[in-house]
């Protein structure tokens, strides 16, 4: 009986700390509580019984609750120029403006002039997985979608008015007579929007159906929150709708996802030396019996550089090897960071103890990460830079 007590007891627990709200900040903070309120500067939490304020140029995320496996059987899915990602029931037109109803209910008016795709029965796998393949493609002009043979075929073109009253688009395709098709009958519109956002972007607010609203500006008195976009409406959502607060836009950047040119080594043979987001071998990265999501594995001998174009403040990590796959004997291997070619970084790898990375990295434009070996053919020591990211 007191097995069953204990064991309802800790499962009654785990569900109340599931629950339990969470905040982090650029430097590295975690808050768990409740979300109380959010004004224009700072948001609210309730942790430990005490009100706590944190400024929101220093948050990076506050999540409340997850979002769903599944969402409606059928969508229509519309995105912005400020990287907008709506699911949505219903789409009305007119002449300037378009009217979305999200998959939770919520109302969303958005000018014309802010749309940058729209695809008809986004729920389709097989039909997103080739509409994506067609909007990697670096078109200069707009297109149409029209499904065929239960295909999409993209037609290039010239969009223009729409006709609120007939629900028409006016279409001019290439070296063709303009055309006027009916916007429930057109499977996907691009438009190429030259114009951003008068705005600039706070926050994604993602809610529990997985739509992302960009907004510049935030409010919540804990039970509802009020969105303005950076086109300057303003979206009311019921605070249990709202999933997450990503303000990370470009804020703090993991190493790992940034692109990076790697100098051909000799000796290498032809392998990658590089990991990204694994152990060599291919597990999650794991220093001192703790798990890290992100980070760097690299072998002795490979040289990685980074195009930070000023952007950034600061470089945080910290280096180690992953004593599944290292010994202490697999020699003496540094790892050196370099800004803009100075050295401001150089420390021996162990197994024993992770070492701290801090450095700043302001208005530094090239950064340079080097794994050097006992000598030059000795690559089967290595390193790992766990957690390694940037931030503005």
């Amino acid at each position: 009986m007191k097995r069953i007590i204990l064991a309802c007891t800790v499962a009654t627990l785990c569900g109340v700390l599931a629950c339990a709200d969470e905040l982090k900040t650029l430097t590295d903070k975690k808050y768990t509580g409740a979300l109380e309120k959010i004004t224009d500067s700072q948001i609210f939490m309730k942790v430990d019984g005490k009100s706590i304020a944190t400024p929101i140029a220093s948050v990076l995320d506050l999540t409340l609750r997850p979002t769903k496996a599944e969402v409606a059987d059928k969508y229509t899915e519309v995105t912005l120029v400020d990287d907008s990602v709506l699911r949505c029931t219903t789409i009305s037109f007119s002449a300037k403006e378009v009217q979305l109803e999200l998959t939770t209910g919520v109302k969303v008016k958005a000018p014309l002039a802010a749309i940058h795709t729209v695809l008809r029965d986004a729920q389709d796998q097989g039909m997103r997985k080739k509409w994506i393949e067609f909007l990697r493609d670096k078109t200069r002009q707009d297109r149409i979608f029209i499904l065929r043979m239960g295909a999409l075929n993209p037609i290039p073109g010239v969009l223009g008015a729409i006709d609120e009253a007939k629900q028409t688009i006016h279409f001019k395709p290439e070296n063709l007579p303009a055309i006027e098709p009916e916007l429930a009958k057109v499977q996907g519109l691009q438009f190429v929007r030259i114009d951003a956002a008068s705005e600039p972007s706070l926050c994604r607010v993602v809610d529990v159906d997985g739509n992302v609203l960009v907004a510049s500006k935030l409010a919540s008195d804990g039970t509802q929150v009020t969105v303005t976009t950076p086109f300057g409406q303003k979206v009311a959502f019921d605070a249990k709708q709202v999933a997450r607060f990503d303000f990370n836009f470009g804020r703090l950047t993991y190493v790992s996802d940034l692109p990076a040119k790697m100098p051909e080594a000799i000796l290498l043979g032809g392998f990658n030396p590089v990991r990204k987001d694994t152990n060599l071998d291919g597990y999650p990265i794991m220093l001192q019996d703790k798990q890290y999501a992100k980070g760097l594995s690299m072998y002795a001998g490979t040289q990685l550089e980074y195009d930070l174009e000023g952007k950034y403040k600061d470089l945080k990590g910290l280096l180690g090897v992953d004593a599944r796959i290292a010994e202490e004997g697999q020699g003496k291997v540094t790892v050196s960071i370099y800004c803009d070619n100075e050295k401001r970084f150089s420390a021996e790898v162990t197994t024993k103890a992770a070492t701290p990375i801090s450095l700043n990295v302001k208005d530094v434009n090239k950064l340079r990460i080097v794994v050097s070996g006992p000598n030059f053919t000795n690559y089967a020591g290595h390193a790992t830079l766990a957690n390694l990211h940037v931030s503005q």
